[in-house]
């Protein structure tokens, strides 16, 4: 969460909503936000898709058939919250949820019904749906929580449809906050939606490879990649000093026909038919490394405009992570502290490796693989019952230690949010709270009625930053009654199983049928997160 300049605003309290849109899509958009925070994997639409291929893949005897009702259970959860597709199914819900959640109701009938459902949240009917009520709510001033949750299933629209979430951070920064543009008053929000309005474009992507990528040139024509010891003519390769040098064992590999949103889209589609050569070359030859630089040169066919685009951040980065020496002192406590039987040990230790293999893969179904067998080595199979099956086994036993630090996660995120935002407001009203962390301080203010005068002066405060306002009002919610606090963990609970079990369908997925689901990379990330 980041507070900035409003300097192209021209009347910012006039224009609050469409304020705070912008503030929230920064902090989806960001890659080391928390996951509570970022865009769902899913929406209505998308878990409707999700049920039908989980029904075509149990009937293709690739996945067990209980796989079913977890998707079914999520489905009809988000329905009742999505108000995109309550406004677009033509049913009222009370008409199918009873047969949706009937564990007896016949495979057949389950599939007819989200079939039905599904023809209703089309792609397309839902972004234009999405957009409207994105603009009705940002333009009559709508509640925080109304624009949050349309604001979330757009952003898993476009990422869904092909954008690249990079791309819609870059336009979203640029058109709120750098561009020469002025905002005037809530309506620019259809200026901002028009943005995304556009199709698919042809791009052309250039990598410097290394030379093992020659000997297979003429094999790797028919997928698009022409491979060559100069660049493209219309490379220009003094605008990108990755890509002027010239020399005997310089290649390059061009992706001739990419059709992508974005160039951050084009170029993952390129690496992505690099990565496949590699992986064919390295079938008949062992000893040649297969890479290729990080840097990039996008191209836009129908207009020649080039890019320099570099490599993506690897899902596994997208996570908090340690200083060197903060690193070495934690490493040095682990050792000396840390103690398990022979047994244990040995599976802590297959658990850590599997973890390595994953950070150095480039590969998402590497990564996701390796990861959820290190998640599931951690589980002890000597507390399974024969009568529970492993999946629920694993979920029963992790999600008790994932949720068990949930609010406190929360709240040191709040901590820091707030320094960041203005240190010196922050240190000044938590001075007098008593308490040993910034942590406590924070609950002890938000929570208890005693520091009511001191709560309500750092509000004032905080000024045009809606954000940070509603997060904070959502703790002083959250936190004024013990009720409040366990409603909380049990839809976090909640939402972990569901998550947990669509890593384990992905990874049987991919194991049985060698299929990738385009939503595996934010899966890597809750994957890590989990280990």
């Amino acid at each position: 969460m980041r507070f900035r300049s409003l300097k192209k605003w021209d009347a910012p309290a006039a224009s609050a909503s469409l304020l705070f849109f912008a503030q929230i899509l920064e902090e989806m958009l960001f890659d080391f936000s928390m996951d509570t925070y970022k865009a769902s994997v899913m929406h209505s639409g998308l878990l409707c898709i999700e049920a039908l291929q989980t029904i075509n893949e149990v009937e293709a005897g690739n996945i067990a058939e209980p796989n079913i009702g977890h998707v079914i259970e999520e489905l009809c959860a988000n329905l009742e919250k999505d108000t995109v597709a309550q406004n677009l199914i033509k049913l009222p819900l009370e008409s199918f949820l009873g047969t949706l959640r009937n564990k007896k109701a016949p495979t057949k009938d389950v599939k007819g019904l989200v079939e039905l459902i599904s023809f209703n949240l089309t792609p397309t009917a839902y972004r234009s749906k999405n957009e409207e009520m994105i603009a009705t709510a940002i333009k009559l001033n709508a509640q925080p929580g109304e624009i949050r949750r349309l604001s979330r299933s757009y952003i898993t629209t476009l990422t869904n449809i092909g954008f690249s979430a990079k791309y819609i951070l870059e336009e979203t920064l640029n058109f709120f906050y750098f561009s020469k543009n002025r905002i005037t008053d809530n309506n620019a929000i259809d200026e901002f939606l028009a943005i995304f309005q556009g199709e698919r474009i042809d791009y052309s992507a250039t990598f410097r490879v290394d030379k093992v990528f020659e000997h297979a040139s003429e094999s790797f024509k028919p997928l698009g990649i022409e491979i060559s010891r100069s660049a493209p003519a219309e490379v220009k390769k003094g605008s990108h000093t990755a890509f002027a040098n010239e020399g005997e064992q310089v290649l390059y590999a061009t992706a001739l026909n990419i059709n992508a949103r974005d160039v951050y889209s084009a170029r993952s589609s390129a690496e992505e038919l690099l990565k496949l050569c590699g992986t064919l070359i390295n079938l008949f030859h062992h000893k040649g490394n297969a890479c290729w630089q990080p840097e990039c040169v996008v191209l836009v066919k129908s207009t020649g405009t080039q890019r320099l685009i570099r490599n993506h951040l690897n899902p596994m980065h997208k996570c908090a992570d340690l200083i060197e020496a903060a690193a070495k002192k934690k490493l040095q406590l682990f050792m000396s502290d840390f103690s398990l039987d022979k047994g244990s040990f040995s599976k802590f230790v297959r658990s850590a490796q599997l973890h390595s293999m994953a950070l150095t893969s480039n590969s998402n179904e590497n990564q996701i693989l390796n990861l959820w067998i290190s998640l599931e080595s951690l589980i002890p199979s000597e507390t399974k019952s024969d009568k529970v099956a492993g999946i629920e086994h694993i979920a029963n036993s992790a999600i008790p230690f994932l949720n068990e630090q949930y609010v406190s996660k929360l709240l040191n995120n709040l901590v820091k949010d707030l320094l960041r935002w203005n240190k010196t407001a922050t240190i000044v009203a938590l001075r007098p709270i008593p308490g040993k962390k910034f942590v406590d301080k924070l609950a002890r203010l938000i929570a208890l009625p005693a520091h009511l005068a001191e709560r309500n002066l750092l509000e004032t405060k905080f000024g045009d930053f809606h954000l940070l306002r509603d997060r904070f009002d959502h703790f002083k919610d959250l936190l004024s009654s013990p009720k409040n606090i366990i409603t909380a963990l049990d839809a976090h609970k909640q939402r972990l199983e569901w998550q947990i079990r669509r890593i384990y369908r992905v990874r049987n997925i991919i194991v049985h049928s060698g299929k990738i689901p385009n939503y595996t990379k934010p899966l890597i990330e809750h994957t890590h997160d989990y280990l």
